[in-house]
């Protein structure tokens, strides 16, 4: 007869054979994670080495690419735009170092810039605006009519404003003391900031500002404002060009100036002037405009060409 202590010790023995098993199923099993997690941590380790790689590559390229046009440029754009005068008007919002970069480039091509004219969103604030804008837009109009230019008394602001800077040539390019009252009465009242401006240009350059992330809703007066100033700049000198950053280079103003009939025909623009190859864009959309011509230029899909065609000589 078999005693309860055989089957006490034979389930002993069953239970401790299974927990072996288990012991020594689990040691492979993990075993073989562990494995398995080295394998895809090397694998892992040796794509982001590669994607490093890969980075510092495009950095060096990108690095070579504007030293290459920063060396290049003088070479191409020396003397394209000697004795020109132009005036740099920066729009709310526009970046100083775009500014800068399009003033050391006009520099290059010849060029003097005559002064920054900045445009608070104050100067485009009209009748119909609600609140306080109304009542902006009648303060500009009371120092517009008050303090008129006086060849220019009736006009329009923005035409007012750009005959007190801009000629279409002759020895008096002095801005005339009408005119620097004019000025200084629309400093104080908060609808411009200027820079220097002793001399009247021949030439405007209108920069954009890069939109925020996310991108704001354009304010519909300034997006009708900003066309309609360039369009008086372009009547009282020798050409205008609006450039704007890759990231305002889509819709808005740009995408308003290059589809409308009128303004796609007289006003030129060039987007991505953050970069060298669009700051020299602008130089070569500048001599065509005052060789009488317009045109679209950049990477946006809506742009005509990444350079104007070579200028024919003549001024219009």
């Amino acid at each position: 007869m078999v005693s309860f202590r055989y089957h006490l010790v034979s389930l002993i023995a069953v239970f401790m054979a299974l927990a072996t098993g288990i012991l020594v199923g689990s040691s492979l099993l993990n075993q073989s994670l562990i494995d398995s997690q080295r394998s895809t941590i090397s694998q892992q380790q040796t794509e982001k080495d590669n994607l490093r790689r890969d980075l510092d590559t495009a950095r060096n390229e990108v690095a070579y690419r504007n030293s290459y046009l920063d060396a290049l440029d003088e070479r191409l754009l020396t003397g394209r735009l000697a004795g020109q005068r132009v005036l740099l008007v920066t729009m709310p919002g526009a970046a100083g170092g775009d500014a800068d970069g399009l003033t050391e480039i006009l520099g290059k091509a010849g060029a003097r810039v005559t002064g920054r004219l900045g445009i608070s969103e104050n100067w485009f604030a009209t009748d119909e605006d609600d609140g306080d804008g109304a009542a902006t837009a009648r303060a500009r109009e009371e120092i517009v009519r008050k303090h008129a230019i006086p060849e220019l008394r009736g006009q329009p602001a923005a035409v007012q404003l750009a005959g007190a800077l801009l000629t279409k040539g002759g020895a008096d390019r002095a801005v005339a003391p009408t005119a620097k009252t004019f000025l200084e009465q629309l400093d104080r009242g908060g609808f411009l900031s200027r820079n220097n401006l002793a001399d009247r240009a021949d030439l405007a350059v209108i920069l954009l500002a890069t939109p925020a992330d996310p991108t704001p809703t354009t304010p519909d007066r300034v997006a009708r404002g900003i066309p309609a100033l360039a369009a008086a700049l372009d009547a009282a000198g020798n050409g205008v060009v609006v450039a704007a950053p890759t990231k305002a280079a889509t819709g808005g103003v740009m995408a308003a100036i290059r589809k409308d009939n009128t303004t796609r025909r007289t006003i030129s623009t060039v987007d991505t002037v953050e970069a060298v190859f669009g700051r020299m864009a602008l130089v070569f959309a500048l001599v065509e405009q005052m060789s009488g011509g317009a045109g679209h230029y950049g990477a946006a899909t809506d742009s005509d060409a990444p350079l104007p065609p070579e200028p024919t000589p003549g001024r219009r």
